[in-house]
């Protein structure tokens, strides 16, 4: 059966050969386009691109394999090429092809995009360490101040219980003995107890007994009294 006007289409060679060989592709990527699309049947995106690419050009090389020498000589095949669809068996194996890996190629989207978000939450809880640290060491400086007035006021108090245990020596010593030993260099030999011995102690020289009579005189002068 030959093949209708319909089933063909036609494009320009200079199409056709930034096709087949990627010269001045850039210019022709419009036409190219239409080009893999009539062949495939497919809508030509980043993703589908390179598929219908190297299945439609596989193709064309099969069936026609002179075109492997159009390089460097497009004018030895005409001005135009007329070309029809790929087979439906080839077309539904590029097209599961390409649904799979689009299916891929959202599921990496949508990886990249929690990738991005990760990254975006770790710099935050990076940039939130670094004001932790920053008033952790502030708040280092501050203790360390603390430590050292404390260390002072340490040294103040135990001075001061120093001093009130050597008082409660002396007040020990007060409730045993009834006498306070007077420390060196305040006032010399201690102060002789209250009441003396057994026999009521001797009164000294110039002082009145406290039992009896005149105290005595000096001991230079006559003694008087009882």
């Amino acid at each position: 059966m030959a093949e209708s006007a319909a089933e063909r289409k036609t494009f320009s060679m200079g199409t056709f050969y930034a096709y087949l060989t990627g010269k001045d592709k850039a210019s022709q990527q419009q036409e190219i386009k239409e080009l893999l699309g009539f062949m495939t049947g497919l809508e030509i995106d980043s993703s589908s691109e390179p598929f219908a690419t190297a299945v439609s050009k596989a193709w064309i090389y099969e069936q026609h394999p002179e075109l492997t020498g159009i390089g460097g000589h497009p004018e030895k095949f005409g001005q135009h090429v007329s070309v029809i669809p790929l087979p439906g068996e080839v077309v539904q194996e590029v097209s599961a092809i390409v649904a799979k890996t689009s299916g891929q190629a959202e599921t990496i989207k949508e990886q990249a995009a929690k990738i991005s978000e990760l990254e975006k939450a770790k710099s935050d809880a990076e940039s939130k360490l670094k004001d932790v640290e920053a008033k952790l060491k502030e708040a280092e400086a501050v203790l360390g101040q603390d430590e050292k007035k404390f260390q002072v006021s340490s040294g103040k108090v135990d001075e001061y219980l120093t001093k009130v245990d050597e008082l409660l020596a002396k007040i020990e010593e007060v409730k045993k003995h009834g006498v306070v030993t007077a420390a060196p260099g305040e006032g010399g030999a201690a102060a002789p107890a209250a009441g003396g011995g057994e026999d009521g102690g001797l009164v000294g020289e110039g002082e009145i007994s406290d039992d009896f009579g005149f105290g005595s005189v000096d001991s230079g002068g006559d003694d008087f009294g009882f």
